[in-house]
């Protein structure tokens, strides 16, 4: 993904036209490279299920897809991709996450700091 996203990425300066007319904080966002990554991972995820609607028995045909198709099978037949939750249970033990009312607060203790102009570490908001 970070080789995608470095080959899709821009490198606008501050100052320069930006691409296509754009605001100065969306170009620093296209220079980031997500965008073109993001974009990269749709077309390609896309890409297998457009060829396959389009042509399928060509695509049933083609002695690899079957062999990848067979294992897919074999693997959800074992159970493991079920597992995931389970998984997470455990490194939620583990980990000892708690719920987020522990790290951030009650939604009215949120509220009054909120009100009170106190940020979220008892810092001044400025308007």
């Amino acid at each position: 993904m970070f080789v995608v996203a470095r080959i899709t990425s821009l490198n606008v300066k501050a100052g320069e036209a930006t691409i296509l007319g754009v605001s100065s904080g969306l170009q620093n966002f296209f220079n980031t490279g997500l965008l073109g990554a993001l974009i990269a991972t749709i077309i390609g995820s896309l890409a297998w299920r457009i060829i396959a609607s389009s042509f399928p028995l060509a695509f049933m045909a083609n002695p690899l897809i079957y062999v990848i198709i067979r294992l897919y099978l074999i693997l959800e037949s074992t159970g493991i991709c079920s597992a995931a939750w389970l998984l997470a249970l455990l490194h939620k033990v583990i980990a000892n996450f708690q719920v987020d009312e522990v790290y951030v607060g009650e939604p009215e203790e949120q509220g009054k700091k909120i009100a009170s102009g106190a940020g979220a570490e008892g810092q001044e908001i400025e308007a």
